[in-house]
C-alpha cells in the first residue's frame, strides 16, 4: 500500500469519506482537477489498497430524529453564488427547507438528520467544503410549538 501521493489525493480521500456518492466531476471541482484526472487518482488509490471501497448508509426508518437549523454567512451573495448553492447544498437529501434571507445570516437551512454523527458528515460534505460559506451556526429544535 503506497497511500496518498499528495494533498489532492488526501483531499479526495477526505471528500469520499464524508460522501462516497460524490461524482468524479464534483470531486474535480472541489480539488481543482478534471473528472478524468480524479478518476485516475481514485482508481490508483483502489489499486494500491488505500481506498478499500464505499458503503451505503441505509436508514431503517425515515430520518426525522433530529431537526437542526443551519444559519450561514456567505463570503459572496451574488446571483451566481446563490444559484450554485440552490443547485448544490440546498438539494442535499437532508435539507428540508432553504431560504436566502436578510439579517445576520444569508442562508437558513432546515435539516432533518438521524443523529449528530449524521450532522457531522453533512457539515464535512456540504458546508466545510463550500468556499462561499464564511461561517455558520446551528440551532437544534427541541420541539415544534404548534
Amino acid at each position: 500500500m503506497s497511500g496518498p501521493r499528495d494533498d489532492r489525493d488526501r483531499q479526495i480521500l477526505g471528500l469520499l469519506k464524508a460522501d462516497a456518492w460524490l461524482t468524479y466531476a464534483c470531486l474535480g471541482e472541489r480539488v481543482n482537477l478534471s473528472a478524468s484526472a480524479v478518476q485516475r487518482r481514485v482508481e490508483r488509490l483502489i489499486a494500491d489498497g488505500t481506498l478499500l471501497g464505499a458503503r451505503a448508509e441505509v436508514a431503517a426508518e425515515p430520518q426525522a430524529g433530529l431537526t437542526l437549523y443551519l444559519l450561514a454567512e456567505l463570503t459572496d451573495d451574488s446571483a451566481g453564488t446563490i444559484r450554485r448553492l440552490a443547485q448544490g447544498i440546498c438539494r442535499a437529501r437532508e435539507v428540508r427547507d432553504a431560504h436566502y434571507v436578510t439579517g445576520e445570516a444569508d442562508l437558513i437551512l432546515k435539516l432533518e438528520l438521524s443523529d449528530m454523527a449524521h450532522y457531522d458528515r453533512f457539515v464535512a460534505a456540504h458546508v466545510n467544503s463550500e468556499p462561499a460559506i464564511r461561517r455558520f451556526k446551528t440551532f437544534a429544535s427541541l420541539r415544534p410549538l404548534a
